[in-house]
């Protein structure tokens, strides 16, 4: 079956106030030498620290404030710590590196041929690939040009190995995947992979793999290409949301329901009337993921036929994103007769949806939203409640454990500022991470010990809870690498290793050169709003048919399109008249069990995954 293209849009991290300082105090920016290429334009890739200004960082790099906040455009409203900011490459900064690069006794000329890569050069010469980028400013590393010429530095031919070279490469992807939000992840390709097993590994066709990348002179180890990003829809919606109840906060959208709804449940021996109100095209643009969603919807009503749950007309409606559109979906003759509302996507269509479910105690079901503007006792948010997402970690820190926090030069805000407020007010040690021949921890504070060696931590008796804060793929790597090293030591001696734990957060999942082994050796523990693993019979079971019906391997969207009909609509059977309460869904692997923010208000899934990887190699869920 053919599927609409992926949307590909361009988004740039947002940005917020932390303070302001004088033009006569600026204090010290730490200029970046990392540039990477997006849509053919040059930038540096900018972590906004402590005391960071527009104009601090302008005069830093040379460019006006104009220019980050038209590359930055939420910049105009303050920056926030821990953000990630493009920042244009001035043409000056562009023209003395080509300069410089000219004195030929310094340099070797290298013209590219076809099929070469940066990496594959950089291999011939046994030199850094970031050596060769700094030198080659103009030089985009995921599309070279046959003819073009490289300064290749002489003093540094020999001096960086094959995993050097790799470890580049790979900085160079995990930048551009912070600096874009453009529907992509960028991966390094690995030697032995190929078209069909990343195809395979990422859930599309190989077709849709070969249209996204140049791949005519066949794929090349080291070279970058680029796979959809499956997290790259529910992001915008998150996104959208929450600008929504910035703007909307005085004035929730529906209006509050002065009471609860009472909902019928439809005998299976009446037709059940299914609206599913989906975003399958914006702006004249087919949006792929939300037919997957539709996908997964119907194998779920197909199932529930099979068990003779009774007839359902589904009805589907585009909602283009179009506050009008869904109005007019809402007003039409079609509609007025619909039990059960699954849609729609975004928080800023759902007043007139919750009007009509109000008026006619019909539930609405938000499929992947987290909602923050609007309450009516007739919406169920399938997305779990933010504020329940550590709770699952409680015997974690307990007082039970050693807490060690290990950051690195770039960290994950978000996941660092979710942890601190779950500790807060219980000790727990701080440390920085580096790399320089081997791996440094040092303090950062002088409550927290000095640390010659992971061993000496591990030979405690306490367990220990480590939790990586780093968001560099390699930085990640090589933390897990240094803890079980360490461990494995510790046992090969005949010596008890203390029991330890490392959280980490689902988004390590993006990174595609880490070997999951060690998540097994570290028994790293993470949450997440899903889970989805071909190690569940029911999992295997839902690819089979997917596979059998569509052709393709089904995606996480896939998989909410299915639990959305297995939980609602067979709910409007029996369990909406109990209002979905007190009871846990879990079609596939991910529970749902759902609870009222309060009297009229909205029915919010309180289930997050924890995911456990354990030494055994297996995989539990709580």
């Amino acid at each position: 079956m053919n599927l609409f293209k992926r949307l590909i849009t361009l988004a740039v991290f947002s940005s917020a106030v932390v303070g302001w300082v004088g033009a006569e105090a600026i204090p010290p920016i730490d200029k970046t030498p990392v540039i990477v290429f997006i849509n053919g334009k040059k930038y540096y890739i900018h972590t906004v620290k402590a005391g960071d200004t527009l104009y601090s960082i302008a005069k830093a790099y040379e460019v006006s404030e104009a220019a980050i906040k038209e590359c930055n455009p939420s910049s105009a409203d303050g920056l926030k710590i821990d953000q990630t900011i493009k920042i244009p490459v001035p043409e000056k900064v562009q023209a003395e590196a080509r300069a410089e690069k000219k004195r030929k006794r310094e340099y070797l000329n290298h013209k590219i041929k076809a099929g070469e890569t940066l990496y594959g050069i950089a291999r011939d010469y046994n030199i850094s690939v970031a050596t060769l980028m700094e030198d080659n400013p103009d030089v985009n590393p995921q599309t070279l040009i046959i003819g073009q010429t490289l300064w290749v530095r002489k003093a540094e031919i020999g001096s960086s190995s094959e995993q050097e070279a790799k470890a580049d490469m790979a900085e160079y992807a995990d930048n551009l995947n912070k600096a874009t939000d453009d529907g992509y992840i960028y991966h390094v390709v690995m030697p032995g992979e190929t078209i069909y097993s990343l195809a395979r590994r990422f859930g599309i066709t190989e077709n849709e793999f070969v249209a996204m990348n140049d791949v005519d002179g066949g794929l090349k180890s080291g070279a970058v290409v680029r796979v959809p990003d499956p997290d790259h829809n529910i992001k915008q919606v998150a996104e959208l949301a929450e600008a929504d109840a910035a703007k909307e906060q005085a004035q929730p959208a529906g209006g509050r329901h002065a009471g609860n709804v009472s909902f019928r449940a439809i005998p299976s021996s009446e037709t059940l009337e299914v609206a599913l109100m989906l975003p399958l095209e914006v702006s004249s643009r087919p949006n792929a993921s939300y037919v997957e969603f539709y996908q997964g919807f119907l194998l779920g009503l197909e199932e529930l036929k099979e068990q003779g749950r009774g007839a359902v007309n589904l009805t589907l409606y585009n909602t283009a994103h179009d506050q009008l559109k869904v109005q007019q979906i809402v007003g039409s003759e079609s509609f007025a007769s619909t039990d059960l509302i699954v849609g729609p996507v975004y928080e800023d269509e759902l007043k007139p949806v919750v009007d009509f479910a109000e008026a006619n105690g019909v539930p609405v079901v938000s499929p992947l939203a987290n909602l923050s503007a609007v309450e009516s006792p007739t919406l169920f948010q399938l997305a779990p409640a933010a504020e329940n997402k550590y709770d699952k970690i409680g015997n974690l820190i307990d007082g039970g454990r050693d807490i060690y926090l290990i950051y690195a030069s770039a960290n994950d805000g978000e996941f660092e500022k979710e942890i601190l407020a779950e500790l807060e007010g219980k000790p727990r040690y701080s440390y920085t991470y580096s790399y320089n021949q081997r791996s440094i921890f040092t303090p950062r504070d002088a409550s927290s010990p000095a640390i010659s060696d992971m061993a000496d931590v591990l030979k405690g008796e306490r367990p220990c809870l480590f939790i990586v804060l780093a968001n560099s793929e390699t930085d990640v790597d090589r933390i897990l690498g240094t803890i079980s090293s360490a461990n494995t030591s510790i046992v090969e001696r005949g010596t008890k290793s203390a029991q330890y734990v490392v959280l980490g957060t689902s988004r390590w999942g993006r990174f595609n050169n880490i070997d999951h082994t060690s998540f097994f050796n570290n028994n790293v523990v993470m949450i997440s709003t899903y889970h989805a693993k071909r190690d569940s019979e029911a999992v295997r079971d839902f690819d089979s048919r997917y596979i059998e019906t569509y052709g393709m391997l089904p995606s996480l969207y896939s998989y909410r399109g299915y639990d959305a009909a297995m939980i609602f609509v067979a709910g409007m059977r029996s369990d909406i008249e109990y209002r979905m309460l007190d009871k846990r869904y879990a079609p596939l692997q991910t529970e749902y069990k759902f609870r009222q923010t309060g009297e009229g208000g909205r029915y919010v899934n309180q289930e997050w995954m924890r995911v456990n990887y354990n030494s055994n190699y297996t995989i539990t869920l709580e």
